[in-house]
């Protein structure tokens, strides 16, 4: 039974450096709009959703950057109401086009223990799928991923700063 443990720990630890092995990778399409690939997993927790999921294939939503970034307020994982037009208008593109795939990254503040900021992060990325889920998005198409307070919009600690740091991102998935 200890042995079977073991080799279970072995295999889980595995995967973990697998994944941490993972590069990412930028391009830009005929549109100008920036695509990224699946952002590598250091610090990052993943949840279920499409985890089994081909997230390959070239993506061109024709939302911009912008429409892409929802910011949530201290300590909620509420998407806000004048984010749900840009969050739906994106549901309609991914429900028409169910080969297209997206990572949902949550980000977090600093401020927080590393735990309590991974798992705030995972409800924002979870919360804007919910919004997706209601156009008709398949969970096939949709990776969540939760990075806490692990990569930061802004390096600094004023009020405004933390604000941009508490978001959550659709990041158009490709191989």
């Amino acid at each position: 039974m200890k042995l079977n443990k073991i080799v279970q720990a072995v295999l889980v630890s595995c995967s973990i450096l697998a994944l941490a092995s993972c590069a990412a990778n930028r391009s830009a399409d005929g549109n100008g709009m920036d695509e990224a690939t699946i952002a590598d997993a250091n610090g990052a927790q993943s949840s279920g959703l499409g985890q089994d999921s081909n997230f390959g294939g070239k993506g061109n939503m024709h939302a911009s950057n912008n429409n892409r970034t929802y910011y949530f307020d201290f300590d909620k994982s509420d998407v806000r109401s004048e984010d749900k037009p840009a969050i739906l208008a994106n549901g309609d593109y991914l429900a028409a086009n169910p080969n297209k795939k997206i990572v949902l990254e949550g980000h977090t503040d600093p401020r927080g223990s590393r735990e309590y900021n991974v798992a705030l992060a995972e409800r924002r990325a979870n919360s804007v799928y919910e919004v997706l889920k209601s156009k008709g998005v398949s969970p096939d198409q949709v990776r969540v991923v939760s990075y806490g307070a692990e990569r930061l919009a802004v390096p600094g600690h004023s009020d405004e700063d933390y604000q941009q740091d508490r978001r959550a991102i659709i990041v158009i998935a490709q191989k």
